[in-house]
């Protein structure tokens, strides 16, 4: 199952005009870094990618090694899976393991799409994400101000 579902992500990337730049095995801490041109302003857009059904199930030492490449290569490591633990990953979620971002299928063409995550679960605990410079913009094309 494991390399349907990288050449399953890798498929989607592609189809979304996004560019492999690099893929590796799955014996490796990470399976593809992905750049994806015109992506935002203040974001590269290159992603260090490690797929595996359940993200809830990558080691730390895997994690630590493709934070330490996400470094090295200037990306932003996630992690693209189905489940998570017991459960199905949800759509628009993001899910925290080991202090790196694990999404599902859905989300991850969301994030190709260059839309946002909804929310986050970390612990149990999950929190609505807010982009504070959009929030901002809307809140002063509208005329409101925070100040007292």
């Amino acid at each position: 199952m494991s390399n349907e579902l990288i050449a399953h992500v890798l498929s989607l990337a592609a189809s979304r005009r996004a560019k492999v730049l690099l893929v590796g095995d799955s014996s490796l801490s990470y399976d593809a870094i992905i750049r994806i041109p015109n992506y935002r302003d203040d974001e590269e857009g290159k992603f260090i990618v490690k797929v595996k059904e359940d993200a809830d199930r990558v080691s730390r030492e895997a994690i630590v090694d493709l934070i330490v490449l996400s470094r090295v290569s200037n990306s932003t490591p996630i992690i693209v899976g189905v489940n998570y633990g017991d459960e199905e990953m949800a759509d628009g979620v993001a899910y925290k393991v080991h202090g790196i971002y694990a999404v599902g299928i859905r989300t991850f063409k969301r994030i190709l799409d260059n839309e946002g995550v909804k929310f986050v679960k970390d612990k149990g605990i999950v929190r609505a994400g807010v982009r504070g410079q959009l929030l901002r913009r809307l809140r002063e094309d509208r005329g409101m101000s925070l100040a007292i």
